[in-house]
């Protein structure tokens, strides 16, 4: 599974072309599609969420683990499946953003991608810094809260 972490600004061109930093491209090495998946950032945040096609796999056996014919799944397949976008990388690790995703993100000749583990989003960077100041604030309660795996801690 891809780990994505750090923060990274890279330029926009007029076309919707951006670089996808190189730790980002090497992150996703050996799966089976060359490039990322991206989508509306599920929480509702101005942001591109995006993935390995590897994570969005594991994801969809996930729903298919749940009975086919009950609706209570059909929703969250609908929203999720069909805004994800299939971005191939270019021979100079770039992706080209479809406008809609640029709009949303309100992305224009900048661009932050900022790792979240097993995805990353990328953000207006202005809009990422006032995210991030917030995020600051609340980490730490939510940090308190993240139970950890038994042996997982030093010394145990």
């Amino acid at each position: 599974m891809a780990l994505f972490t750090g923060h990274i600004i890279n330029k926009l061109d007029s076309k919707g072309r951006i670089s996808v930093p190189a730790s980002f491209r090497s992150a996703l090495k050996g799966q089976s599609f060359n490039g990322i998946a991206a989508y509306p950032s599920p929480d509702g945040a101005k942001a591109i969420e995006c993935a390995g096609i590897e994570l969005l796999t594991k994801l969809s056996e996930r729903f298919s683990n749940a009975n086919p014919f009950s609706p209570e799944f059909r929703n969250a397949k609908l929203a999720l499946f069909s805004n994800i976008d299939q971005l191939p990388f270019d021979r100079e690790g770039r992706i080209l953003l479809p406008e809609r995703l640029v709009e949303l993100a309100g992305l224009h000749t900048q661009a932050s991608f900022v790792g979240l583990g097993d995805t990353f989003q990328i953000w207006k960077p202005e809009a990422f810094a006032s995210a991030k100041k917030l995020a600051m604030k609340q980490a730490y309660k939510e940090l308190a809260k993240l139970e950890l795996p038994p042996n997982s801690r030093s010394g145990e």
